[in-house]
């Protein structure tokens, strides 16, 4: 559910009186009519599968990656959460590293090719701790390669009067 509240601070009759030492050219000056937007976005969540001991991003994963990317460009107020995660390929220290390095992987693509400014993205690197298998099996180790990214439930200001997701 999306909802968009507009509050205006100045209803545009509001005139401002020049200081007595300067000249008037006998035009008044009016207060623009000022509106902050606020919207109401709901939580997104997204998972990003890597390969192996890699933490290189796929086209795939940045398809993955780019609505929520366009809602940070739409929302300044917004940030998002990346959680890199590792199956249980090598010791605790080394799948930290690994983990970090994926979800860094991926806030340098959302900042990187969106624009959107460093901190507003908080970097969680879990190693193998959080499983979301725990079986032995090529497939149960895939899913315990990702990272998650999460924007979470807010209201914040948005730079457009509508949630259309282009620029």
């Amino acid at each position: 559910m999306v909802v968009s509240l507009a509050l205006g601070c100045g209803n545009g009759s509001d005139s401002v009186t020049p200081p007595a030492t300067s000249q008037s050219s006998g035009s008044e000056n009016v207060v623009p009519n000022a509106q902050i937007l606020l919207t109401e976005l709901p939580e997104l969540r997204t998972t990003v599968y890597f390969d192996m001991e890699s933490f290189d991003l796929t086209p795939d994963g940045q398809l993955l990656l780019d609505p929520i990317a366009v809602r940070l460009r739409q929302h300044p107020d917004s940030y998002v959460i990346v959680v890199g995660h590792s199956d249980e390929f090598a010791n605790e220290d080394d799948n930290i590293g690994l983990s970090y390095e994926r979800a860094f992987t991926v806030a340098i693509y959302i900042s990187s090719v969106f624009g959107v400014e460093e901190e507003r993205i908080q970097i969680v690197s879990a190693g193998s701790t959080e499983p979301l298998s725990t079986g032995d099996r090529p497939v149960d180790r895939q899913r315990n390669r990702r990272v998650e990214v999460l924007s979470p439930k807010s209201i914040v200001r948005t730079l457009s009067p509508t949630n259309d997701a282009r620029f």
